[in-house]
């Protein structure tokens, strides 16, 4: 990946995140609930400035690589990533609300790594 500019900073900050659906449901199992899943992270992640390089969508959980500025720290885009999508996916597939009604689709926690291709010294 390339070195990414900001108005003051230089970076190349990549992230490992995984997270699962609320009570490990497995709710996306065709091809159109997870094509519409990854869109909607990847939409939700182009407007606030991430980048999400690749992602996969299995029927419990998702993992991706997340590239952020630093100025938002890896827990707010996490926050951001979760709130949205969850909005997101509770409008274009209305059937979710009837495994959640309390309108939360994403577990509380996550995984998270830092990943990148070495250090320079």
């Amino acid at each position: 990946m390339p070195i990414k500019r900001s108005s003051h900073a230089r970076y190349d900050l990549s992230y490992h995140v995984a997270f699962s659906t609320k009570y490990r449901k497995h709710i996306w199992h065709s091809d159109e609930a997870k094509a519409g899943v990854e869109q909607a992270f990847r939409a939700t992640a182009q407007h606030y400035d991430l980048e999400i390089s690749t992602m996969a969508v299995l029927s419990d959980h998702v993992h991706f690589i997340l590239t952020a500025p630093p100025r938002i720290a890896p827990a707010r885009a996490i926050q951001i990533l979760k709130s949205v999508t969850t909005r997101l996916l509770l409008k274009q597939f209305p059937w979710l609300r009837q495994n959640y009604w309390g309108g939360e689709i994403w577990i509380a926690g996550y995984f998270i790594r830092s990943v990148g291709p070495g250090l320079t010294v």
